[in-house]
């Protein structure tokens, strides 16, 4: 029960202060509406799981503890609920492996030679295998070790090669910048931040941004080969595909969906200010900065040595001494 009552206590901590830089992060985002980069959602990860100390105090107490009697039972919720959140992902992984294989590779003489000159233009080495299946993406990637393209086969096959075109540099530069491996990595960050509201605010605005990060990088690896109007166009007409592909109720692109294109359109679409980015920048770096300087400065208080200690007067069930 130390060692666990320890490790939570840490965890309580990271949460906080993940929790206070995805509340600004948010406000950045929603409110002022400011398109953020792709290391803003990374920062925050980080603070979601790695605690930032003070050197004067210690990350697990040398001491004994004497947890009282309901903080036990938080911490033994929370493994019991880290535990099962970690079967369902298990479950999860095992499953989509097994539906994988039972998905027929695609053998399309067009579409594979389209995805091999996206994938060369890139820098991809290999071009990902691809498959067809029916899934609620017309086009997405599997597989963060080894990943894949899972593609709609009716869908596919009514685009245009310019299209194709689109949707294999955006969905091949999530291959070339791992984002499948960080959303991976995020969705551990959320099983052990899983009490947190805001932990599963992050990760999911973490797989916004990586789809904005995606257009932007997928539009300078095309070097001139598409425009903007082009690589717009082709997100539109996947939609369109998409919604008339859909044969049951909320099968076809939802509400969020057509959140996330609009989203997409305008960062696409939208002039580039230096300034604008520049100010942006600096607001977001003074963000972290803070979130920091609050992590330095409540370690102090929640860390071993604790503040009684500064003051000659130890926490106890009787008086001090």
């Amino acid at each position: 029960m130390q060692i666990l009552g320890k490790i939570f206590n840490v965890l309580l901590f990271v949460s906080a202060m993940g929790g206070i830089f995805c509340v600004l992060s948010l406000f950045a985002a929603r409110v002022l509406r400011c398109a953020l980069p792709l290391w803003v959602p990374l920062c925050g990860m980080a603070l979601f799981c790695v605690p930032i100390l003070s050197p004067e105090v210690s990350l697990l107490s040398p001491e004994r503890q004497d947890w009282l009697s309901g903080y036990c039972i938080a911490c033994w919720i929370w493994a019991g609920g880290c535990g099962v959140f970690l079967l369902c992902d298990i479950v999860r992984a095992a499953l989509a492996k097994r539906a994988l294989k039972g998905y027929p590779r695609c053998n399309d003489e067009r579409i594979t030679a389209i995805c091999a000159h996206c994938a060369q233009s890139i820098g991809l080495k290999k071009a990902p295998a691809l498959y067809y299946g029916t899934l609620e993406s017309p086009v997405c990637v599997t597989g963060a070790i080894r990943p894949a393209l899972l593609m709609d086969k009716v869908i596919v096959e009514r685009l245009t090669d310019t299209e194709l075109s689109a949707v294999f540099f955006h969905e091949l530069t999530h291959v070339k910048r791992r984002h499948l491996l960080w959303e991976r990595i995020y969705d551990v960050v959320c099983l052990a931040n899983w009490f947190n509201p805001f932990a599963w605010i992050a990760r999911r605005e973490f797989s916004l941004y990586c789809e904005t990060d995606c257009d932007d990088k997928a539009l300078k690896a095309s070097r001139g080969e598409m425009a903007q109007r082009e690589y717009a166009l082709a997100i539109l007409r996947l939609l369109e595909l998409s919604t008339i592909r859909a044969t049951q109720p909320g099968r076809g692109a939802g509400a969020l969906a057509f959140l996330l294109a609009k989203r997409r359109l305008q960062r696409i679409t939208a002039k580039p200010s230096k300034i604008r980015e520049r100010m942006l920048c600096a607001a977001l770096v003074v963000s972290l900065a803070f979130t920091v300087a609050l992590s330095l400065r409540f370690s102090r208080e929640h860390f071993y040595p604790y503040p009684a200690y500064s003051v000659g007067t130890e926490y106890s069930t009787g008086c001090g001494a």
